[in-house]
């Protein structure tokens, strides 16, 4: 090399650097002529203007098949270019008399001609508008069908086609439609009792009754919940005494296979909390719990993206915080429900919280001496009377024994009996059976205050309303529930932190169209499973009407299809005013309502004692059924 003239070095690497840039030109000449081949067929009709598929934009191939195949291409459409020179194919050399000005010269020229045409090749490509017949539809079907009159001038595209009607131009639409649309959001928070049913109900009925018009939108079903796996927290009083008297692959049911039969819908579900809600903008604030939420997130939320040019110009914008993300909704359900005080009672946040507090419990029970129990309504009662039942005897009846050292185990209600919502006759009766355990009973006493590990022993020192103190080894409350709500604006929401919803319809109305609230954290309900499942069939309907007639306005946006949106009606929910509570306090009894109508104990213990509906618990994650139903042989899977 040290032996060559520099000017050959020169000449041989401005002849490598012709060829490749020959080889570029003459690539991007034959995409053009590939293109302008396609664009001279010309559908018939409307119908084969819509259903032609747009020519694909798959880079060619740089293996041997792929250059096998790309050699028949070219030689099947090779002719001769008008735009031909002596650079414009691959085998092309430079004169031998190139110096290195022309050179830089040809080789500047070159590549801002390459630039140019990569810049434009980068721009969102759409196919181009085919001639039609004169009998056309019209100017409503062609903006509904994805045709537009923007100017193709300003996005750098060929001149429109006509449209055959006085000549006038049209221009596809950069929003896609059909099956490419971007579905619109049904967003459920919370997946327990009310929101698997209402999602099961969604994708099982509402779904089919959808869609009936050629312009209506599709569908996709977001499901929020800050747990995969929902809590059976009705089993909750036994499964807090030991971990064998109820599993916690019993207790927690995860939620997602049970929607396997619906993998035909479009739908997903998101671990994560809801921290925000704006009914204005009609947004859904979620802080995600995982990586697998932030991948299923960012399918549903449209993220931004770099755009990177032929010129190496990086365009970036700024990315959301991957654990917070906005989510647009096209309706909402609300059933985010309503926690205890106590995380051995219902969810707080994962499932793998309450199953940390549930085995941490297991281990005091076991070198507990004595346990205070707050609530005189049935969560405390059972629990009170599962804690002696378990704790205090051996064996079953009639062999059953109390043990040498039982547990001193006292329950406090802040009212003069126990159940106060039922029946006085119920309240004296679970007060005598839970005597008969051994339970120290004391009424009219409320707890103030709780101070845990105050002696660094571990032991609970809990202040009482009659200005006493009791120190005991373990506290449970059991002092009633709380609204998960703290997400809803506060015009949203009651004095208690209820949300305010139509007792009617089951709609928020303050909160504008398609929004709906179900369950413990709504008005209407009055904390019992019933209210929940009575309440589903009428939101679901009323949710199909809103939009069935959202699609009806669609299709005739200048006010068309009126009568037929008049004469969608709302179903109304009627509150059932009456008590059905089953409260087992002994191993094979305990007291009950049934329709207003007090059972036996024996009849509590069949119902509900002996397994504490536990063998219900698949069936409400897999086709969001009552546990409590008596109606499922005759079709009625809410009642």
């Amino acid at each position: 090399m040290d032996l060559l003239p520099p000017t050959y070095i020169e000449e041989r690497l401005a002849a490598d650097e012709a060829k490749r840039l020959a080889a570029l030109q003459q690539e991007m000449l034959q995409h053009k002529a590939q293109q302008a081949r396609e664009q001279q067929i010309t559908p018939r009709n409307l119908t084969q203007a819509l259903l032609r598929r747009p020519p694909l934009s798959r880079p060619n191939s740089s293996g041997v098949l792929g250059r096998i195949y790309q050699g028949f291409v070219k030689a099947a459409s090779a002719g001769p270019s008008p735009l031909a020179s002596p650079l414009s194919t691959p085998c092309a050399t430079p004169p031998p008399g190139m110096n290195k000005q022309v050179n830089s010269a040809e080789m500047e020229r070159l590549i801002a001609e390459q630039k140019r045409d990569a810049d434009i090749q980068l721009k969102p490509s759409i196919d181009k508008t085919p001639h039609y017949e004169p009998n056309a539809p019209s100017d409503d079907f062609q903006v509904l069908a994805g045709f537009t009159n923007a100017s193709s001038e300003k996005e750098g595209l060929s001149e429109p086609t006509t449209n055959g009607v006085n000549g006038h131009k049209r221009q596809p639409s950069k929003t896609p439609t059909g099956l490419g649309a971007e579905p619109l959001n049904i967003v459920i928070l919370g997946a327990s009792f009310g929101g698997l049913s209402c999602a099961h109900h969604f994708l099982d009925y509402t779904i089919n009754n959808l869609s009936k018009t050629s312009t209506a939108p599709n569908y996709r079903l977001v499901i929020v919940s800050p747990s995969t796996h929902i809590y059976w927290n009705i089993g909750a009083p036994r499964a807090l005494v030991a971990p064998g008297l109820i599993k916690h692959d019993d207790a927690f049911i995860p939620i997602e296979p049970g929607f396997h039969r619906h993998r035909g819908h479009q739908f997903t579900i998101i671990q994560g909390s809801c921290t925000d809600m704006d009914p204005e903008k009609r947004t859904v604030t979620v802080e995600l719990i995982g990586s697998q939420a932030q991948k299923r997130a960012s399918q549903v939320v449209k993220r931004s993206s770099k755009f990177i040019s032929m010129g190496l110009e990086i365009e970036t914008i700024p990315m959301p915080d991957a654990k917070v993300q906005t989510i647009p909704y096209h309706a909402l359900i609300m059933a985010t429900g309503s926690s205890a005080h106590s995380e051995l009672l219902s969810l707080h946040g994962p499932h793998l919280n309450t199953i940390g507090a549930l085995n941490a419990f297991h281990a005091k029970v076991a070198a507990a001496k004595s346990i205070v129990v707050c609530g005189g309504g049935c969560s405390g009662v059972e629990t009170a009377g599962q804690l002696a039942t378990f704790l205090n005897y051996r064996g079953r009846w009639p062999f059953r024994k109390r043990v040498k050292v039982p547990k001193q185990i006292i329950l406090f209600t802040g009212s003069d009996r126990c159940l106060p919502a039922l029946v006085p006759k119920m309240g004296q009766q679970a007060e005598m059976q839970l005597k008969r355990l051994g339970v120290d009973v004391r009424h009219n006493i409320r707890v103030l205050d709780v101070k845990e590990n105050f002696d660094l022993t571990g032991q609970t020192n809990v202040v009482l309303s009659d200005e006493t103190s009791i120190i005991a080894d373990l506290y449970l409350p059991c002092t009633g529930v709380g609204p998960n709500s703290s997400y809803v604006p506060a015009t949203l929401r009651d004095d208690k932190g209820y949300i305010s919803n139509n007792p009617d319809t089951m709609r928020v109305d303050a909160a504008g169209q398609r929004v709906y609230a179900i369950g413990d954290v709504a008005t209407y309900s009055q904390n019992y499973v019933l209210d929940v499942y009575a309440a589903v069939p009428v939101l679901m309907h009323n949710l199909s009407n809103d939009l069935v007639a959202h699609e009806l306005r669609l299709a005739s946006p200048y006010g068309g299809n009126q009568e037929e949106i008049d004469a969608l009606v709302d179903d109304v929910y009627v509150q059932r005013h009456v008590d059905s509570q089953l409260c087992p306090i002994t191993r094979f009894g305990g007291v009950g309502m049934l329709m207003d109508k007090v059972i036996p104990k024996p009849m509590v213990h069949l119902l509900k004692g002996h397994d504490y509906r536990v063998c219900k618990a698949k069936m409400v994650t897999v086709n969001g059924g009552n546990p409590y139903a008596i109606k499922t042989a005759l079709g009625n899977k809410y009642e």
